[in-house]
């Protein structure tokens, strides 16, 4: 990278710069350009510059694309909800109130078909002898809002059955994945796969991607050689597809690949895995103990590129190198999104400030757009993308 374009960076990296998402008005119907508010910001990296349409929406706490629809978690007045709307129009196609506002949106897969998964704590009636309680669920929806499945009433806490990759897992909720996982089904509840998953031993069902099930024993009994990440082939009954070395130590899913690390306490080696075939892509170095670590990350398909945020580091996926030498001590930044070689990143700044983000081309590192007031939150499969800007949503064109 050359060294005027890296100080650029460094220098937009080291400015101070945390985000509010203020409530407001109850959701109307969605009006197409010009009509209806305009966004008042500047031009966006990527999109077009005229809205497609604008939607008041009080605050977002999170969105994914599902297909060619965007799934929204946010309030809308005195309601806290999922909002599915359509991409290319704006139109609500359905809402539903969550009754936890610390939930979870993220985006997933039913054998190959987009769906949103909201995990959330509800709370179950008493019934009979059994006081009333709560459990953490899931709530799966497609891109029309229908609901595709939901946990069974049959959990206590974060104990319960869970939905991972078009499977139902029965285990532990861990963030946006499972731990302690005894079983996995399908989620009509047969054909449970065969892995050797034990209740008795720790393990982390790190993510289904495709027909792999990437899995982690981690019990404190098991040797080495059992204390490894492994890929089990669910298209064949579970069958064991690959496993990784045994001195592999970190590890993040960022798409398809997984990056995991390791540490002398000096230095820290990277590697890149691509989950498919379970092999090394390739890997780097970083002259910390602590390493790269992944709080936010995403996958840019359009440029091969892997994004992780701290610190921000750009990878060639189909090398597994650095696209930009790491930089040390930057302003904190995570990943909101990435597409057609655009990274957007938010800032994090001083309580209360409004949202400010960094636009860059993510193979170079070449800083396109800052002090953005907007960026886009989720792009659908029929090339639009979602922002979020003074209590209202706009959807827009996207032409990278």
């Amino acid at each position: 990278m050359p060294s005027r374009l890296l100080a650029s960076l460094i220098v937009l990296l080291l400015c101070s710069c945390s985000t509010a998402t203020p409530g407001g008005p109850a959701p109307a119907a969605a009006t197409t350009a010009p009509a209806g508010r305009a966004y008042e910001g500047p031009a966006l990296p990527g999109l077009a510059t005229e809205q497609a349409w604008t939607l008041p929406l009080g605050s977002i706490r999170d969105a994914v694309a599902v297909g060619k629809s965007f799934a929204v978690l946010g309030r809308a007045a005195d309601t806290f909800a999922l909002q599915v709307i359509d991409a290319a129009t704006g139109k609500e196609l359905k809402s539903i109130p969550i009754e936890d506002e610390d939930a979870t949106l993220r985006a997933d897969t039913d054998h190959g078909k987009p769906v949103a998964v909201v995990r959330h704590r509800r709370q179950l009636a008493a019934s009979g002898l059994t006081a009333e309680s709560s459990q953490v669920s899931d709530l799966v929806i497609d891109e029309t809002g229908s609901e595709v499945w939901r946990s069974p009433e049959d959990g206590d806490g974060r104990q319960g059955t869970f939905f991972i990759g078009g499977y139902a897992a029965e285990g532990e909720a861990d963030g946006a994945g499972l731990s302690n996982v005894s079983k996995l089904s399908t989620l009509a509840g047969e054909q449970a796969v065969a892995l050797p998953i034990g209740a008795e031993e720790e393990n982390s069902l790190l993510g289904v991607i495709k027909d792999k099930a990437v899995y982690w024993p981690r019990g404190m009994l098991l040797d080495e050689e059992a204390a490894v990440v492994h890929g089990f082939d669910l298209s064949k009954g579970g069958s064991l597809a690959w496993r990784l070395p045994r001195d592999v130590q970190g590890r993040t899913i960022v798409g398809d690949f997984l990056l995991t690390w390791q540490s002398d306490g000096m230095s820290s080696t990277h590697s890149l895995y691509d989950l498919m075939a379970g092999e090394r892509v390739g890997g780097f170095e970083v002259s910390n103990s602590v390493g790269v670590r992944c709080a936010t990350s995403a996958f840019d398909a359009d440029s091969d590129t892997v994004l992780c945020d701290e610190p921000l580091t750009l990878i060639d996926s189909r090398t597994g190198k650095l696209l930009v030498p790491t930089v040390e001590n930057q302003r904190e930044v995570s990943v909101e999104s990435a597409f057609g070689g655009i990274a957007y990143l938010k800032v994090k700044q001083e309580q209360g400030a409004e949202p400010l983000y960094l636009a860059l081309d993510d193979r170079t590192g070449k800083v396109l757009g800052d002090n953005l007031p907007a960026a886009p939150l989720a792009v659908s499969t029929d090339d639009y993308a979602l922002i979020w800007h003074k209590l209202h949503a706009f959807g827009f064109k996207r032409t990278a």
